[in-house]
Order: structure tokens, then sequence, then C-alpha cells
């Protein structure tokens, strides 16, 4: 388990959000933005077996969306898809354009590069290299993306993260809360202004869950939108505006959470799903 000390990243950070503040004003606010990545019909199968059935989705600017699914619901296959790790379609299905808008725009060649610098993913994976050091893996993806002032930003992320003085440690060295640290270095990297995180309370304690809880709310700022998977309601539904149930590779039921208490999102989940645990 990862204690609190191993993420020390969110102290001292001014809260840039309160969940205390009316949440329906907020979701009305929102409401009015074009969102950051929507998509519309998305579909994806592996062979003859459909995962994603016609998911349509949008993500705006200074919302947190939370989903949530039973396993085998389609989640992770539609983080990797939106983040183009995955292409939509196959099998059966009949080929066509990839049915992303990034801000009102169709996702092509044209804007691909700006949309892959501007979304940062973390995964179940840390994308992390063993063999090099912590400042080696940001520089690497920091000159992928073509970030100008990379090296000051690397400086800048490992001190905030709590790696300063690990900058030159080899990543295979790391503990489990300090490739956790430095994986969200390398999200944060470009500044993101859509961030997708699947499953990022994995093996967290307590602490540690509302120490991450208090990043997240600081990070969902004007200009980001987060999409988050996750089990764990006690610690984000406060802070989340919207949430969505998949099941079957297609979206059950989505509503606002403001007013929703974490019995309710339990009761639709049993509704949207027949699965009497809920998340």
């Amino acid at each position: 388990m990862i204690s609190i000390r191993e993420f020390p990243f969110a102290e001292n950070r001014p809260r840039l959000f309160d969940a205390s503040a009316p949440k329906a004003l907020h979701s009305i606010a929102m409401a009015e933005l074009p969102p950051v990545l929507s998509v519309s019909d998305l579909r994806k199968s592996f062979g003859y077996t459909p995962v994603l059935a016609g998911v349509s989705l949008a993500l705006r600017s200074g919302e947190l969306v939370l989903l949530l699914g039973p396993n085998g619901a389609g989640k992770t296959t539609l983080t990797r898809v939106l983040t183009t790790l995955s292409r939509p379609g196959g099998g059966h299905a009949r080929a066509k354009a990839a049915p992303f808008l990034y801000k009102g725009e169709p996702l092509g060649e044209r804007n691909r590069a700006q949309f892959l610098r501007r979304v940062g993913y973390l995964s179940h994976q840390t994308f992390l290299y063993a063999h090099l050091t912590a400042e080696e893996n940001l520089r690497f993806f920091g000159k992928l993306y073509g970030m100008d002032d990379v090296e000051g930003r690397i400086t800048r992320l490992l001190d905030e993260v709590g790696l300063a003085a690990a900058r030159r440690k080899t990543v295979g060295a790391f503990s489990r809360g300090m490739l956790q640290r430095l994986s969200m270095a390398r999200v944060l990297l470009t500044d993101p202004e859509l961030l997708i995180l699947d499953e990022p309370y994995s093996g967290l304690d307590p602490s540690g869950s509302r120490t991450l809880t208090e990043l997240l709310a600081g990070l969902k700022t004007s200009h980001r939108a987060l999409l988050l998977i996750t089990h764990e309601l006690e610690d984000c539904l406060a802070i989340s505006d919207r949430v969505v149930i998949l099941h079957k590779g297609k979206v059950a039921w989505e509503a606002p959470t403001s007013g929703l208490s974490l019995q309710d999102v339990r009761r639709h989940y049993f509704l949207a799903t027949g699965e009497g645990g809920g998340p």
C-alpha cells in the first residue's frame, strides 16, 4: 500500500476547486463551454466481439467526469481509443472515419500532434523506462512532444512531486510510490488540458487516497478536463461534476452529480448494470 508520504505533491498546494461550492451552478457554466474532446457513436471490436457499441461522450474544460462500470464494460478500451493508443472500429464493423472532435474540429492529421501534446494519460502501465533515471524519462517524453523548456519543466515537476533528490536515480530501483509520483509528473509534463486517468486510486491507502483527491481537485482548473475511471466513489464523488456508467460497451446512464448522494449513484449503478455490489 502507498502511504500519504509517498504522495506529497498535493501538500501545500492551493485548493483551486472547493467541493463545497454549489455544484449546480458549476455544471451549468460548464455546459455552455465547447467540449475539449467529444466522440459520437464510437465503436470498437476485437474480432467479432464488440467491446464498444456506440459510445457518445463529451469532455469539457473544468469538468471532472467519473466513468463507472463492471469489469468487461469497455472502460479501459474506451480510454485507449480516446488517447489514440487504439483505433476505433475493427472486427466486422463498417470502416469509417474516427468519430472524434477536438475542440469542435475533426481529429486528423492536421491537429493530431497538437492533441497528443495536450492530453495526459495515466494507465495501469507507467510507460516509464526502468534503465533510465527519473529526469531522463521526463526528458525523453519532453523531446518526444517537441517541448522547448523541457529542462525547466522537469526541475519544477520533480520538485512538485517530491522527487528532486531522486532525479538521477534509475527508475528500476524506485518503489511503487515513487513510480506513481513519476508517472504523475510524466502525465503533467506537457501541462495537458485533457487528463484521462485509469484507476489512479488503485493500491492507495485511505490517507494516500485523500491526498490524491486533493491533487485532482487542484488540477480541475478552468482549462483542464478530466475523465476518471474509479471504484472509489467515496473519495472523488464530491469533486466530480458528472457520472457516466458504461455497461456492455454502451453508456447505460449519465447524469450530473449535483444533488446525487453515494447511495443514489449506487442505486443507478444497480439499475443500469444489474450488479448489486456497485462501485
